[in-house]
Protein backbone atom coordinates (compact mmCIF):
# COMPACT_ATOMS: atom_id res chain seq x y z
CA UNK A 1 0.00 0.00 0.00
CA UNK A 2 2.89 2.35 0.76
CA UNK A 3 4.15 2.13 -2.83
CA UNK A 4 0.71 2.99 -4.20
CA UNK A 5 0.47 6.01 -1.90
CA UNK A 6 3.99 7.07 -2.83
CA UNK A 7 3.05 6.94 -6.53
CA UNK A 8 -0.09 8.97 -5.83
CA UNK A 9 2.00 11.42 -3.80
CA UNK A 10 4.51 11.94 -6.62
CA UNK A 11 1.72 12.39 -9.16
CA UNK A 12 0.03 14.91 -6.88
CA UNK A 13 3.28 16.85 -6.56
CA UNK A 14 3.53 16.93 -10.36
CA UNK A 15 -0.07 18.15 -10.61
CA UNK A 16 0.40 20.76 -7.87
CA UNK A 17 3.71 22.22 -9.05
CA UNK A 18 2.96 21.62 -12.75
CA UNK A 19 -0.22 23.65 -12.68
CA UNK A 20 1.71 26.45 -10.98
CA UNK A 21 4.39 26.36 -13.69
CA UNK A 22 1.77 26.34 -16.43
CA UNK A 23 -0.02 29.35 -14.94
CA UNK A 24 3.29 31.17 -14.43
CA UNK A 25 4.43 30.66 -18.03
CA UNK A 26 1.08 31.57 -19.60
CA UNK A 27 0.80 34.67 -17.40
CA UNK A 28 4.30 35.80 -18.39
CA UNK A 29 3.39 35.37 -22.06
CA UNK A 30 0.10 37.23 -21.52
CA UNK A 31 1.91 40.16 -19.93
CA UNK A 32 3.69 40.76 -23.25
CA UNK A 33 0.41 41.14 -25.15
CA UNK A 34 -1.99 44.05 -25.51
CA UNK A 35 -4.07 44.79 -22.41
CA UNK A 36 -7.37 43.31 -23.62
CA UNK A 37 -5.72 40.17 -25.05
CA UNK A 38 -3.63 39.76 -21.89
CA UNK A 39 -6.79 39.97 -19.81
CA UNK A 40 -8.51 37.27 -21.88
CA UNK A 41 -5.47 34.98 -21.73
CA UNK A 42 -5.20 35.38 -17.96
CA UNK A 43 -8.91 34.60 -17.56
CA UNK A 44 -8.42 31.47 -19.66
CA UNK A 45 -5.84 30.23 -17.11
CA UNK A 46 -8.24 30.54 -14.16
CA UNK A 47 -9.54 26.93 -14.42
CA UNK A 48 -6.07 25.78 -13.40
CA UNK A 49 -7.15 26.58 -9.85
CA UNK A 50 -9.24 23.39 -9.99
CA UNK A 51 -6.17 21.40 -11.03
CA UNK A 52 -4.27 23.03 -8.18
CA UNK A 53 -7.00 21.99 -5.73
CA UNK A 54 -6.87 18.41 -7.01
CA UNK A 55 -3.10 18.35 -6.60
CA UNK A 56 -3.13 19.69 -3.04
CA UNK A 57 -5.99 17.36 -2.05
CA UNK A 58 -4.16 14.26 -3.29
CA UNK A 59 -0.94 15.59 -1.79
CA UNK A 60 -2.48 15.96 1.66
CA UNK A 61 -4.29 12.60 1.58
CA UNK A 62 -1.31 10.60 0.38
CA UNK A 63 1.13 12.63 2.48
CA UNK A 64 -0.93 12.04 5.62
CA UNK A 65 -0.66 8.30 5.06
CA UNK A 66 3.05 8.46 4.24
CA UNK A 67 3.69 10.54 7.38
CA UNK A 68 2.42 7.75 9.66
CA UNK A 69 5.89 6.61 10.82
CA UNK A 70 7.11 10.20 11.26
CA UNK A 71 4.45 11.83 13.46
CA UNK A 72 6.15 10.65 16.66
CA UNK A 73 9.55 12.09 15.68
CA UNK A 74 8.29 15.27 14.05
CA UNK A 75 9.79 17.42 16.82
CA UNK A 76 13.34 16.43 15.87
CA UNK A 77 12.85 16.90 12.13
CA UNK A 78 12.77 20.68 11.53
CA UNK A 79 12.87 20.41 7.72
CA UNK A 80 9.85 18.11 7.74
CA UNK A 81 8.03 20.40 10.14
CA UNK A 82 8.76 23.37 7.88
CA UNK A 83 7.54 21.39 4.87
CA UNK A 84 4.26 20.58 6.61
CA UNK A 85 3.77 24.21 7.62
CA UNK A 86 4.31 25.24 3.99
CA UNK A 87 1.76 22.67 2.82
CA UNK A 88 -0.80 24.18 5.21
CA UNK A 89 0.15 27.67 4.00
CA UNK A 90 -0.29 26.50 0.39
CA UNK A 91 -3.73 25.17 1.22
CA UNK A 92 -4.72 28.52 2.72
CA UNK A 93 -3.37 30.41 -0.30
CA UNK A 94 -5.20 28.07 -2.70
CA UNK A 95 -8.45 28.72 -0.83
CA UNK A 96 -7.76 32.46 -1.06
CA UNK A 97 -7.02 32.02 -4.77
CA UNK A 98 -10.35 30.23 -5.24
CA UNK A 99 -12.10 33.19 -3.65
CA UNK A 100 -10.25 35.54 -6.01
CA UNK A 101 -11.25 33.39 -9.01
CA UNK A 102 -14.93 33.60 -8.00
CA UNK A 103 -14.67 37.38 -7.70
CA UNK A 104 -12.90 37.62 -11.07
CA UNK A 105 -15.63 35.56 -12.71
CA UNK A 106 -18.24 37.94 -11.24
CA UNK A 107 -16.62 40.84 -13.09
CA UNK A 108 -14.07 42.15 -10.60
CA UNK A 109 -11.20 41.19 -12.89
CA UNK A 110 -9.31 44.50 -12.83
CA UNK A 111 -8.94 44.52 -9.06
CA UNK A 112 -8.50 40.80 -8.35
CA UNK A 113 -6.59 39.49 -11.37
CA UNK A 114 -3.29 41.21 -10.40
CA UNK A 115 -3.69 39.87 -6.84
CA UNK A 116 -4.39 36.39 -8.19
CA UNK A 117 -1.31 36.53 -10.45
CA UNK A 118 0.90 37.37 -7.47
CA UNK A 119 -0.77 34.66 -5.41
CA UNK A 120 -0.13 32.09 -8.16
CA UNK A 121 3.56 33.00 -8.20
CA UNK A 122 3.76 32.68 -4.42
CA UNK A 123 2.07 29.26 -4.49
CA UNK A 124 4.53 28.10 -7.16
CA UNK A 125 7.53 29.25 -5.12
CA UNK A 126 6.18 27.56 -2.00
CA UNK A 127 5.55 24.38 -4.02
CA UNK A 128 9.16 24.33 -5.20
CA UNK A 129 10.42 24.91 -1.65
CA UNK A 130 8.22 22.02 -0.45
CA UNK A 131 9.82 19.71 -3.02
CA UNK A 132 13.32 20.85 -1.98
CA UNK A 133 12.56 20.33 1.72
CA UNK A 134 11.08 16.89 1.06
CA UNK A 135 14.17 15.92 -0.92
CA UNK A 136 16.48 17.13 1.85
CA UNK A 137 14.41 15.35 4.50
CA UNK A 138 13.97 11.97 2.81
CA UNK A 139 17.11 11.59 0.68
Amino acid sequence: MRDVMLIIHFISIAIFVGSGFAAFVVTKIANKKEDQLALEIKKAVLPLVYVLKLGITLLILSGGYLMTPYWSVLGVMPLLTTKLVLVVLSLILIILGSIYVKKIKKGNDTSYLPKYDKLQNLILIIGIVIVVLATLTFH
